[in-house]
């Protein structure tokens, strides 16, 4: 696809990393600035929210509470749109989680959440990364249970539609690792799927699948966006080296008409590129 395809929607947002694509046909996106900026059809924004920290990745719940993985506090909150919050996940196990990156939830009610390094200092995972990312499961009626461990910056996470594998963006090894789910909730051991590195710049950051099993990936250094086929192979649908329109893509979802378009969040952008993709995204427990 050519990038003077991607057309953008919204602005002033401050960091919009995670993005949301919501049934009315509106967006809901990180701010730094410690909400959630909404972005209606026709462009318009407004925030709501008083997190405090950093806004990171974001799903939507099925009662449409914003699910936020607080990278800037480690907290994992709850946001009503009345502006109210509560905070889900803090620790599991006796661990702080103190980079909570991003949160899924399931069809089972249960919500999944990386945690990318035990550091305090974030950025310095980055340029030292150590095996301490994680992954957090939290379910009605049980402690937060650690289902994956040993990761290196764990990033975006998403199931498969059928609820059978875990799948999580390990950035700092340049690949996406796998686990089999258990009828427990707990996860079998990792397993490489696609090519290990994807390449070079290939940093993974967010990950999202496609009803035809495509899983789609942003690449934040690479300022590109991809897919790895079911088969596993690399496919690049958008480059944008002059950063024209994509400013460090860092999350994707689906959303519009039979959720043919995606939606874009960036670590630099201020509004969200989207363009039309050629099978649906995979429904989310929030869409209809």
């Amino acid at each position: 696809m050519n990038i003077s395809e991607v057309k953008t929607i919204g602005n002033g947002i401050l960091r919009p990393e995670g993005v949301m694509a919501l049934n009315d046909g509106s967006l809901y996106t990180a701010d730094a600035r410690g909400q959630i900026a909404h972005v209606q059809p026709d462009g318009r924004v407004d925030f709501f929210g008083d997190l405090g920290g950093v806004p990171n990745g974001i799903c939507i719940d099925p009662q449409e509470r914003c699910i936020v993985a607080n990278i800037g506090n480690g907290e994992v909150q709850a946001l009503s749109r009345d502006g109210s919050h509560e905070v889900l996940l803090t620790q599991a196990e006796g661990r702080r989680m103190r980079a909570p990156n991003f949160p899924y939830v399931d069809s089972r009610g249960r919500l999944w959440v990386s945690n990318s390094t035990e550091k305090e200092d974030i950025e310095s995972a980055l340029w030292q990364p150590l095996p301490d990312g994680c992954v957090v499961v939290v379910e009605a009626g049980r402690e937060p249970r650690i289902v994956a461990d040993g990761l290196y910056f764990a990033n975006g996470l998403t199931l498969d539609r059928d609820e059978r594998y875990l799948y999580v963006a390990q950035t700092m090894r340049r690949n996406i690792v796998r686990y089999a789910i258990e009828p427990d909730g707990s996860c079998g051991p990792a397993e490489i799927f696609g090519p290990s590195p994807l390449n070079q710049l290939g940093l993974p950051d967010g990950i999202a699948f496609d009803e035809a099993g495509n899983l789609w990936i942003t690449f934040p250094q690479w300022n590109a966006v991809g897919y790895l086929t079911p088969d596993g192979e690399l496919e690049m649908v958008l480059e944008d080296p002059e950063k024209r329109i994509l400013r460090r893509p860092a999350n994707i979802c689906f959303g519009g008409q039979d959720r043919r378009t995606a939606f874009i969040g960036s670590l630099d952008g201020t509004a969200i590129p989207y363009f039309p993709v050629p099978h649906p995204g995979m429904r989310l427990v929030h869409q209809s």
